[in-house]
């Protein structure tokens, strides 16, 4: 009986130190950093590679291929950082490793759980870090979960530059929105909003640089605030607000002088490929409506005026061409130009009634404009 028993306390023994010696001891913290460094490291080269392909492109379509790369570099490397991030998420490393995710995931839009739970982290453990500033921008392209970060650290963060820059990038987001309203009510209390989280980004940190802009807080939420205050007077249905802008030739002009004919209003640059691809139907278009009540006003956003002048020397555009001031022009301030091509069909009364950003489609282009021109013509008699 004792040798059974010494036997079982043998065996037992035995399978302890069998199984003292398979598990791992824990990682410390000099490990996980260790990891990601790693982990850095082999993405930073092989995404350089992917820029490095990138900007050999050939075609739009190589393009969007590599960015899908990159993007699919950004997650395969979140599944493996989120690990390190989520085994201490208060720490330094906790953090750094988070950061690394929001960082390169802001950039090429990549989104998904890691992303996500990356976000989370910083949110509620780091707000008070002061690198937590630094990818603040990036976050603001995460949707609703870079709205969280945001939201933290415009509530919590204790560094006033990070609270201010939060608080502008909120209500600048809040601000886009507007654009994809057309409930009249929600648009201003999207106003009101965005004009409030501004107010106070101004308030908070005025002279905080935002981004690669070399603009301050306070400017660019001045800039805002004051393109909000005409969102609810510039819609579809309402007057369309007058502009001055000048010909090439320098003659200073207004829409008003347009009043009795339908005008389109079509503001673009030559260096949006979009806005191009519309130029052969814009052609026919004028053509077909040579004579009547029509006219076709195209607004460049070309930083310099000789830009567009070569460019019409080669491209044939027989309409009227307005540029005053390129991407500052009061057209593009007054009509909240946030993307190219932007599209405004006015009636004959000077009424709004259409507004598209991009290109809606020839046929829809056509119809518009055809139904328009009718009323513009009858009215004349």
């Amino acid at each position: 009986m004792r040798l059974l028993c010494a036997a079982a306390l043998s065996l037992s023994f035995g399978l302890w130190v069998a199984f003292a010696q398979d598990k791992k001891p824990a990682e410390t913290k000099t490990d996980r950093a260790a990891k990601l460094e790693v982990l850095k490291k082999k993405f930073d080269e092989e995404n350089k590679e992917l820029i490095e392909k990138l900007q050999k492109a050939e075609s739009p379509v190589e393009a969007r291929g590599v960015q899908a790369e990159m993007r699919e570099l950004v997650l395969i490397t979140a599944g493996k950082v989120i690990v390190i991030a989520e085994s201490d998420p208060k720490d330094q490393t906790g953090f750094e490793a988070a950061a690394l995710i929001v960082k390169t995931a802001g950039p090429v839009g990549a989104s998904g759980p890691e992303v996500e739970k990356a976000v989370a982290i910083i949110a509620e453990h780091h707000v008070a870090n002061a690198k937590v500033k630094e990818f603040l921008i990036p976050a603001m392209r995460m949707g609703p979960a870079g709205e969280k970060l945001l939201k933290a650290v415009s509530e919590k963060a204790p560094d006033k530059e990070a609270k201010g820059l939060a608080l502008f990038l909120r209500g600048f987001v809040k601000a886009q929105g507007i654009d994809e309203e057309e409930d009249e009510a929600k648009m201003a209390l999207i106003v009101k909003d965005a004009t409030a989280l501004l107010e106070e980004a101004a308030k908070v940190a005025p002279d905080v640089i935002v981004g690669n802009s070399k603009t301050t807080i306070a400017k660019m939420s001045a800039k805002e605030i004051e393109g909000l205050k005409g969102v609810l007077a510039l819609g579809v249905g309402k007057p369309a607000p007058d502009v001055n802008s000048a010909l090439l030739e320098g003659k200073k002009v207004k829409l008003s002088d347009y009043k009795g004919k339908v005008v389109l209003l079509d503001i673009w640059a030559t260096w949006c490929g979009p806005c191009r691809a519309m130029i052969p139907h814009e052609r026919e278009l004028v053509d077909k409506n040579k004579d009547k009540p029509f006219v076709l006003v195209s607004v460049s956003a070309d930083d310099k005026k000789e830009t567009l002048e070569k460019f019409l020397e080669k491209e044939k555009m027989p309409w009227v061409h307005w540029w005053d001031n390129g991407p500052e022009s009061e057209v593009l301030k007054k009509y909240r130009v946030r993307a190219f091509p932007t599209l405004y069909l006015i009636d004959h009364n000077g009424v709004v009634k259409h507004k598209w950003i991009g290109n809606p489609g020839n046929d829809k282009i056509d119809a518009a404009v055809e139904e328009l021109v009718k009323a513009a013509s009858k009215a004349r008699g």
